[in-house]
């Protein structure tokens, strides 16, 4: 299903019984969750409202989806980063036994938000085929948003301005998108600001965009390390050419790179050893607002080895090496570092 007829379903208030959402964009995936979901019942519907996170009590689960609505037309399940990897094949078929057999009132809202999940895994594959088939193809989508273009992106944020009374050119919305990398998350936030700051009337001035948005090297630098992992070269290079733009330093993007990739290292033997993200976290010292970076990089390297990302970090320690001493433009040093990794990736 395309996100053109998801909006023309939902406008006709058309409800699926299964939906399996994902993908980059984050803030799609999250606001279409929430259209579904106010369309058959309220936030605060303790009786015909689930709410499951990553590998459920499928018994419980199964509980939930085989219930009538209450008082109510629909009841909605929703289940948040589920990985179908690390189910056993048991608990796997037991959990397709119940997604085979939801009814028309019953909708259920599989979505990924801190995961992005590998299509291509055989457990995920059966996953997919199950919810697909769901009558006959028509009862079930399945979606992945994208990050969107610069170009759809600056629409976007044209658009916002407009609906609270301000305006913006073409180039700063541009540039608004560049700032904040294309994350609706953020643009959201930055937008809203700026309209404020201009009192919701006139124009969004290049001068108030670079005096108020906040440069966003980290996250640049992880959508970078991820397009490098999933060997997503013309991506990569283009993160590369943005993060520059916003004004950051070569030797920067180089040192904030050489720690994802360090989190990635750590991430997969924690992996290895069996640990779960939060335990990794804690036996490398991560403070409490970083612990998250730990379940990002799992995700980003999971079908890497970890030989294939101790050779990564090794290329950057080269690379910081060059950077600091070599005659050869910083950009051309980066260029050709990130080519390694993609060849390593």
């Amino acid at each position: 299903m395309t996100e053109e007829n998801l909006v023309k379903e939902l406008k006709q208030n058309t409800i699926r019984r299964i939906y399996y959402l994902h993908g980059k964009e984050t803030f799609l995936v999250e606001m279409y969750v929430k259209r579904i979901r106010d369309i058959c019942v309220s936030d605060d519907d303790g009786i015909n409202l689930a709410k499951f996170t990553g590998i459920p009590d499928v018994s419980a689960f199964a509980d939930f989806v085989g219930t009538v609505p209450l008082f109510a037309d629909k009841r909605v399940v929703l289940l948040n980063d589920l990985d179908a990897e690390k189910l056993d094949a048991g608990a796997l078929d037991d959990l397709l036994k119940v997604l085979s057999g939801v009814d028309d009132s019953v909708c259920v809202i599989l979505y990924m938000t801190g995961i992005q999940p590998d299509l291509k895994k055989a457990k995920t594959k059966k996953l997919l085929a199950c919810i697909e088939k769901q009558g006959g193809g028509k009862k079930a989508a399945i979606l992945n948003f994208e990050k969107m273009t610069e170009t759809k992106t600056a629409e976007l944020i044209t658009k916002r301005t407009a609906r609270k009374g301000c305006t913006i050119s073409r180039d700063n919305a541009a540039l608004l998108a560049r700032l904040c990398l294309r994350n609706l998350t953020l643009i959201a936030c930055e937008t809203d600001k700026l309209c404020a700051y201009a009192d919701y009337k006139g124009e969004i001035t290049k001068k108030s965009i670079e005096m108020l948005t906040a440069r966003q090297l980290d996250s640049g630098v992880f959508a970078l390390a991820a397009e490098i992992t999933a060997k997503r070269g013309a991506n990569a290079m283009k993160l590369l050419d943005e993060l520059i733009e916003q004004g950051n330093p070569p030797v920067v993007i180089l040192s904030s790179l050489s720690m994802t990739f360090i989190d990635f290292y750590r991430a997969k033997i924690g992996d290895y050893a069996g640990k779960r993200a939060e335990q990794i976290a804690k036996d490398f010292n991560y403070a409490p607002n970083r612990a998250w970076a730990v379940g990002k990089a799992m995700s980003a390297v999971s079908r890497l080895s970890s030989e294939k990302v101790r050779a990564c970090v090794k290329v950057l320690c080269d690379t910081d090496y060059k950077l600091k001493s070599s005659p050869i433009g910083d950009r051309v040093i980066m260029e050709r570092a990130i080519a390694r990794l993609l060849t390593l990736c």
